[in-house]
């Protein structure tokens, strides 16, 4: 008796439902992280304080970028992205303008994180131009643009400036430079106008260089310039050399540059008489120049 009662069968109505209690636990904790994270978004998207996110973005550009960041209006918007209008980027003196910004958006780079090297990307929108951006934690920076207008600042306290419209654009680097980074940048400026010459071109509009390309490949901050172009303007120049960039201010930056420059197509032959008096000559009837010094300082030889 003792035997059949330790031994007793159970009925059907008492056999327990099948299932795994271990999937079932996993499926209930997944639901509730899952909730948790969603509740976490919502109130990050409804309780931060849209000032405390201007102020931080604009403190990671200017740490990692040689600009001056000018900002109006910043926003969180779902999936954490970070959207604003209105801004206005400048050289670090914040004395010239390199560009204006219509519309911004960052959001983290979500394929990354199952990686283990989280990252973000953005886009920056001017008129009808775009420059896109990825950024991850261990340092690969890819940068591209398209129809970008641009003022670019050359030299220190002169007035030249390189005015356009960046065509194209793609720059591949590291944030941080070390001596083992390889980069790449491959840009075409269309329109390009070099603005401060006009006591050399007789031109108040500047010395009109129409379509320049130039490609560098860098190791580190030293950079080779493959190639430097620029045809259908006021001089046709082509050239190749060094570059070595000061990544804490750019314009300090050092120049070794060997460059063909002749006349093009110009009405006014103010420049054309200029450069007789410059350089040796070539057969083309060009004239070799030699760019040496700095960003700030060039020199022409």
């Amino acid at each position: 008796m003792q035997f059949m009662k330790r031994f007793r069968f159970k009925s059907s109505a008492e056999t327990p439902a099948p299932g795994n209690p271990r999937t079932s636990l996993r499926l209930y904790r997944a639901a509730g992280f899952g909730i948790f994270l969603l509740g976490l978004l919502a109130g990050v998207y409804l309780g931060f304080p849209d000032e405390v996110l201007r102020q931080r973005l604009v403190h990671e550009l200017e740490s990692r970028f040689p600009v001056r960041v000018e900002l109006a209006e910043v926003g969180l918007r779902p999936l954490l992205t970070l959207t604003g209008e209105k801004g206005v980027i400048r050289d670090l003196d914040g004395s010239e303008v390199i560009g204006s910004i219509e519309r911004f958006s960052f959001s983290p780079l979500w394929t990354s994180f199952f990686t283990g090297d989280p990252g973000v990307k953005g886009e920056f929108s001017s008129g009808s131009g775009v420059i896109a951006f990825s950024w991850q934690r261990s340092g690969p920076l890819l940068m591209h643009a398209t129809d970008l207008p641009v003022n670019f600042p050359l030299a220190g306290s002169s007035p030249l400036s390189l005015a356009g419209i960046l065509a194209t654009g793609q720059i591949s680097s590291v944030a941080h430079l070390k001596n083992t980074s390889k980069s790449l940048v491959d840009i075409t400026f269309e329109k390009a106008v070099l603005q401060g010459l006009e006591a050399f071109s007789g031109d108040a509009s500047g010395l009109r260089l129409g379509q320049i390309s130039l490609r560098m490949t860098g190791q580190g901050s030293t950079f080779t310039i493959e190639r430097l172009e620029a045809s259908g303007g006021d001089m046709v120049i082509s050239g190749k050399g060094i570059f070595m960039l000061a990544t804490k201010d750019p314009r300090n930056s050092r120049i070794n540059l060997d460059l063909s420059v002749r006349p093009g197509r110009q009405e006014d032959q103010t420049m054309a008489n200029f450069l007789e008096l410059v350089g040796p000559p070539l057969p083309d009837g060009g004239r070799k120049l030699h760019l040496t010094g700095t960003l700030a300082n060039p020199v022409i030889r």
